[in-house]
């Protein structure tokens, strides 16, 4: 069993900052990648999806939205089987086993557990890891109570321990703490104690627990920064100070973010000999950038026009603003002998700061609560929640999730001593935010390249793994999946981006080593070594709207390829299941370079696994 202590060592896990290279790109001039040197340091955990586990079925299939009749559910397990995912998310809801309301009284054999047992079943004996937790509990109070933390360990005992489901691996508490619950870091903190105190009476193995599970796609509006300092709006009546102290100061530059994009004086600089006497720093400040959110930020870079001789302070003032929220990204402090970069995901490098930041934690940013259990170590694996904003904003870059996730993740796995990120819910963001939220989008087949060039964003931006949202819906108006529980389980009601997606989660196995190459402009290039001595897939995604050749090298020797292809209007099938069969067979070397096509608006995937 795992001790509190264990949850706080520090792992030398190397993670690498990969940067998009952008690179002219002609039909007549491949781009060779970069040899096997561009590694991304990430321990892939795999692709998968979010599942809801209960039969939702069609009424006129008996028995109607009960228990899986057989014919559906082997129909079910044939489709997931082909995906072959690295991971699953099943969460729980409270009514399933504890209707009554009362901790310790179960019933286990609800028609909803039925189904969720038969379910997990499959999973522990094809493999497939499982990430669960709670959907809710009720209230504040009694979420950050002991007997909370009771009922989950009673749960997670009936799963691991009674039923066998050893392939349950981590335990997130309950969904999304941070978003709009009205729960503050600190009762997540106390409700996690609590889980700690309970898993441990059960006997249930620590790792257990992963979180804290928080939404974190507005990460995006300071891309990807975890660290900021920041001054919200309820703090922009009165000035507020941060100061460093660095002798021999010759200068500094600064990266600042405000929202909205306002008129007005939001930031000043002062240097000073003694911390005592200020004088004024002329600064020059770059245009505003808009970042990539529903909410966007807007980025500026400081540097001095001249800084005064023998400083060794250096005073950031935000002054009275209303209505303007600021932040702080980093700042770097220049002297003869070099430079030093204060992240901000932190206090130690200030010297004095006014109350009015708030810090990882204590603001009301999403983004806040991922860095700060981090730096805490409160628990030894990190979950979030990143939904693209493709389909919100029209005219947002396809391209910005890989530098927005490489930062986050780097900051994140610093901060926690190397601790493994999962996303355990991507894709897009459908336009609205409420019952009636849209995502027929999801029918597209440009859906299936957009997809297919998320993931591949983020396997390259280093987490561990990513789980769509999701495989067949939740609700019957928020047809979500690759198909919808609703809908007869044929092989028409297959959407295009299954197609890729299930391609993915089954040629990047757990265990692949991700390699990060640069990539020509509008075009994502993957490469990962699979498992065992010379397994290889290649991962073409073209957003341009003519045909791409890229030059791939890896020290593969003489290895046998099928290609898999996907665009609107060719994309091979097996009629009888509609699953994805090679558009071609190859054979290759690239240890010296071999080029590869793909089409344009396409997926290519070429891989040394059996179909």
């Amino acid at each position: 069993m795992h001790t509190r202590s264990t949850l706080r060592r520090t792992l030398a896990v190397p993670v690498a900052a990969l940067a998009l290279a952008g690179m002219a790109l002609s039909p007549t001039a491949p781009t060779q990648a970069a040899p096997v040197d561009d590694a991304v340091g990430s321990d892939w955990l795999g692709f998968g999806y979010n599942q809801d586990p209960l039969y939702r079925g069609r009424a006129d299939i008996p028995p109607g939205n009960g228990e899986w009749p057989d014919s559906e559910f082997k129909k079910l397990i044939k489709r997931t089987d082909y995906i072959n995912p690295g991971l699953v998310r099943i969460m729980f809801n409270r009514p399933w086993f504890n209707p009554s309301d009362k901790v310790g009284e179960y019933d286990w054999d609800t028609t909803q557990m039925r189904n969720v047992f038969r379910i997990l079943e499959h999973y522990q004996k094809q493999g497939t890891k499982v990430v669960t937790g709670m959907w809710g509990l009720n209230s504040k109070d009694f979420y950050t109570s002991p007997e909370a933390a009771t009922l989950q360990a009673d749960l997670m005992r009936k799963l691991v321990k009674d039923k066998g489901f050893t392939n349950v691996v981590r335990y997130n508490g309950i969904n999304e703490p941070n978003n709009d619950k009205g729960l503050k870091y600190t009762d997540w903190v106390k409700a996690t104690a609590n889980l700690r105190t309970a898993f441990g009476r059960a006997g249930l193995a620590l790792d257990l627990i992963g979180g804290p599970d928080t939404a974190e796609a507005s990460i995006a509006a300071q891309e990807g920064d975890l660290g900021s300092m920041s001054v919200p709006k309820e703090h922009a009546g009165t000035p507020q100070h941060l100061v460093w102290k660095k002798a021999g100061l010759t200068g500094f530059s600064a990266r600042l973010y405000r929202t909205p994009d306002a008129r007005g004086t939001h930031w000043t600089f002062q240097a000073s000999r003694n911390g005592t006497d200020w004088t004024d720093v002329d600064v020059q400040e770059t245009a505003p950038v808009r970042t990539y959110a529903t909410k966007p930020w807007y980025r500026v870079d400081v540097s001095p026009r001249a800084f005064p001789d023998g400083a060794k302070f250096l005073r950031l003032t935000m002054p009275p603003v209303q209505g303007i929220e600021r932040a702080v990204s980093k700042v770097t402090l220049f002297t003869a002998s070099g430079a030093t970069t204060d992240p901000m995901n932190d206090l130690t490098k200030t010297d004095s700061h006014s109350s009015g930041w708030t810090f990882p934690g204590g603001g009301t940013t999403v983004s806040d609560w991922w860095l700060q259990s981090a730096l805490d170590r409160e628990v030894a694996q990190y979950q979030a929640h990143f939904y693209v904003h493709e389909v919100d904003i029209p005219g947002t870059p396809p391209e910005y999730p890989e530098a927005t996730l490489t930062e986050a993740v780097k900051q994140l796995k610093q901060a926690s001593g190397g601790g493994s990120v999962i996303l355990g819910e991507t894709g897009m963001k459908a336009p609205a935010d409420d019952p009636d939220k849209d995502y027929s989008f999801v029918k597209e087949p440009a859906h299936a390249v957009r997809m297919a060039d998320l993931a591949v964003q983020e396997a390259r931006a280093g987490v561990d793994g990513a789980l769509a949202w999701c495989l067949d819906g939740y609700a019957e108006k928020t047809g979500c999946g690759m198909w919808d529980h609703y809908e007869s389980l044929d092989p028409t009601t297959l959407r295009p981006w299954f197609y890729t997606w299930s391609l993915l989660s089954r040629y990047l196995p757990a265990g692949s080593t991700m390699y990060a190459p640069p990539q020509p402009a509008g075009v994502r290039v993957l490469k990962a070594k699979l498992p065992g001595a010379k397994g290889w897939t290649f991962v073409l995604v073209n957003r341009n709207s003519s045909a791409a050749r890229v030059s791939i090298t890896a020290p593969t020797g003489r290895i046998e390829l099928d290609k898999y292809v996907y665009t609107e209007g060719n994309a091979p099938v097996d009629p009888a299941t509609g699953f994805p069969k090679p558009a071609e067979h190859l054979t290759a070397n690239f240890d010296n370079g071999k080029e590869l096509s793909v089409a344009a608006n396409g997926v290519a995937i070429f891989t040394t696994a059996a179909p």
